[in-house]
């Protein structure tokens, strides 16, 4: 629970700065349809001195009880009990556009006082001076779930990130200049599991990495060319450690396997620097030209300390294994693009896109092993030898990729606009490797060269039969990259479909058909046969909702999403101890709903209903055909029903309440099951 002096104290200032919001921020529903939320009620607006100013700030207290899975609950949601400032907004802007030190300023705040999630955004500006936009973001993760790594992988850490920049000269035709700054922090405590002497240790793994930006550039007008220009330098550090700080008999209690000590370090810092050029021109208002060249240069250095006690699965007492490393790696990146636009005619438009990415990753580390380990023999304990490594890695990637793009675009009429398009791409991907060479050695580095090249065409159109009716319709088929591994290509191909109605002004119809169909083929190292092993994913979703808001006490929105996804993988396994070949198969059948209305009881009331539920049946009765096929899926119910009441009590004195009902339960692994319900009460007062 964070500090309530804090809270208050952030509230305090909420309040001075001058009044409320109209919604308390709930948890975001589970679908993607924006939900009606309750008519806002007028902001008010005051003039000091030189400006108008609209305030408003919501703070009140957010009550929760579950019952259940508790570790579930805080890894999908993590609303907790207490006082919050649940939104706070403020604008002023100078009456006649020239004010003192600003005439535009925004403050915007969402979610503070211990919320999983919670933003400030600031975005101030004087008119031909300066921009300033900056926002800062908080996330509370929360990860605890028996059913991943027998409930071992646990995670309590937060992150704060935020970006802010400013700009000088904003409206100049000629230059303007941009600085920049970012920030990205992780603390907090987290347990792992570590593989070790034929079992598996849960550990205590404390995350602690940091990370900012820092940029600076200009877009300039120079003989008819708008050009910009970036230069940026990126830092990171990450001090995570594993730890076991006494006696752990690991997962498998049944072996000799037992560690009583373990600690591991790996402080690594790094940065990249980075230069960004960008021109472009239309000439003629016929061709429009776009360039831009990123060029980085990202280098880390880390080291790499050990030590562990215990026993090891020979029932050997390990009295110390140490291990030290030290290495670097370093990555020079050059990216190019090239765009052009030709406006042949008042119908038809061409457009060319060239990149060209091209990386080279090389770094290597020097480990250095002492074991020292004796054995329990009937005349006591005896040293065994000592075993001391010195070895050697090395490791290089070299990569370079063309894509190339051209798409025409044409009006056949106002009421229907299709394009057309070719992408082409090669691949040259250079691998090396050296492992565990015994230093002072002679090695060798024999590159391996692998190439591809994929293909793909797509179209598309936009169409109107008539005026209240829209259909949009995209298609994709080719082949894509599978980068850094021996595989073939991915062969694909994509459909996608949306139209929406609008019969009358209030009334909005929509639906959508997306299908993606991948599979993923494996050839032979020498990529002359196939393997026999690939991957199949197909993906089908289908999706419709409808709006209707009327003028008036009443609204009404909902809609129905199916997701639907098949996934077949060739497997190599072992039965009984003998290896075997299979089919593993995949099963997601989910079916998601949601209802909303809004409702103006009476005048100063407003009243907001609403219900979600996701259900999964997964495979359904689906059962393996013979012990070669395995069948897996997630089945699961999610609902979530919920209401709000607003009322305005006075001109600048409303009140709000809100309910919402989480009932989470699996239907293969019952015990992550969990209902929880939520509510909160806040006070909107405008001064």
């Amino acid at each position: 629970m964070k500090s309530k002096f804090t809270l208050a104290l952030v509230m305090a200032v909420g309040l001075a700065l001058g009044s409320v919001t109209a919604y308390a921020q709930d948890p975001a529903p589970t679908t993607q349809q924006q939900q009606p939320a309750p008519s806002p009620t007028p902001t008010p607006e005051k003039t000091f001195g030189d400006y108008t100013v609209t305030t408003s700030v919501e703070a009140g207290w957010r009550f929760f009880t579950t019952g259940g899975n508790l570790n579930k609950y805080r890894s999908d949601l993590n609303y907790d009990r207490g006082p919050r400032l649940l939104s706070f907004d403020f604008l002023a802007r100078s009456k006649d556009g020239q004010g003192g030190a600003f005439d535009f300023l925004q403050v915007n705040a969402t979610g503070w006082g211990g919320d999983p999630s919670a933003y400030l955004r600031v975005n101030v500006e004087k008119k031909k001076w300066y921009r300033f936009d900056g926002n800062f973001r908080k996330f509370d993760y929360f990860n605890n779930l028996a059913n991943l790594a027998l409930g071992q992988h646990i995670s309590d850490t937060e992150r704060r990130f935020g970006d802010f920049n400013l700009t000088l000269l904003p409206q100049n035709d000629r230059i303007k200049f941009n600085l920049g700054y970012s920030l990205d922090r992780s603390h907090g405590t987290s347990f792992t599991t570590y593989h070790i002497n034929r079992d598996d240790f849960q550990i205590f793994a404390p995350v602690r990495n940091f990370a900012q930006d820092f940029r600076f550039g200009a877009d300039a007008k120079l003989l008819g060319f708008d050009l910009s220009f970036m230069q940026g330098l990126r830092r990171f550090k990450d001090d995570s450690t594993l730890l076991i700080p006494g006696l752990n008999p690991g997962y498998n209690t049944t072996n000799t396997s037992v560690l009583t000590a373990l600690q591991r370090q790996l402080p690594t810092r790094g940065d990249i620097s980075f230069t960004r050029l960008s021109v472009h021109r239309l000439i003629n208002q016929k061709l429009d030209f776009t360039g831009r060249y990123i060029y980085s240069s990202a280098t880390a250095k880390f080291n790499y300390y050990e030590t562990s006690t215990g026993v090891d699965a020979s029932n050997n007492n390990i009295k110390l294994d140490q291990i030290t490393t030290s290495g670097t790696t370093r990555r020079p990146n050059g990216v190019g693009d090239v765009g052009l636009t030709f406006y042949a005619t008042d119908k038809l438009t061409i457009s060319e896109t060239f990149r060209v990415n091209n990386f080279r990753t090389n770094g290597g580390e020097v480990l250095s092993e002492a074991i020292f380990k004796t054995k329990n023999t009937s005349s006591g304990e005896t040293a065994l030898p000592t075993v001391l490594s010195d070895l050697l890695s090395l490791r290089s990637v070299g990569y370079r990729q063309f894509l190339n793009t051209i798409e025409a675009d044409y009006k056949f009429s106002k009421r229907f606009v299709a394009h057309v398009g070719y992408r082409h791409g090669e691949r040259r991907l250079v691998l090396g490797a050296v492992t565990n060479v015994a230093v002072g050695k002679d090695y060798a580095l024999a590159p391996e060269v692998e190439r591809n090249k994929t293909n793909a065409v797509f179209a598309g159109f936009k169409a109107a039969p008539i005026s209240i009716w829209k259909v949009y319709f995209d298609a994709e088929h080719g082949t894509a990259d599978n980068a850094f591994t021996r595989l073939a290509n991915y062969d694909y191909t994509n459909f996608r479909v949306r139209t929406n109605i609008k019969p009358t002004r209030t009334l909005l119809i929509n639906a959508s058909l997306v299908t993606k169909n991948n599979n993923n083929p494996s050839l032979s190292l020498d990529q002359s046969t196939p393997t026999g092993l690939g991957v199949d994913v197909k993906s089908r979703v289908f999706s419709t909702w409808v709006d209707w808001t009327p003028p008036g006490r009443l609204a009404l929105s909902g809609g129905y999403t199916r997701t639907q996804i098949d996934t077949r993988a060739d497997i190599i396994f072992f039965l009984s101890g003998v290896q075997q070949n299979g089919t593993s198969l995949y099963f997601m059948r989910d079916n998601s709903f949601f209802f909303n209305t809004r409702i103006q009881v009476v005048p100063r009331a407003t009243l907001f209903v609403g219900y979600r539920i996701n259900d999964d049946t997964g495979q359904g009765d689906r059962v393996s055909a013979s012990p070669a096929q395995l069948l897996s899926s997630y089945p699961l119910r999610f609902q979530s029903p919920e209401a709000k009441l607003k009322i305005k009590i006075f001109e600048k004195v409303e009140w709000n309440a809100g309910w919402q009902y989480f009932g989470y339960k699996e239907k293969f692994f019952s015990n992550q099951n969990y209902r929880a319900h939520t509510a909160y009460t806040s006070l909107r007062i405008g001064f």
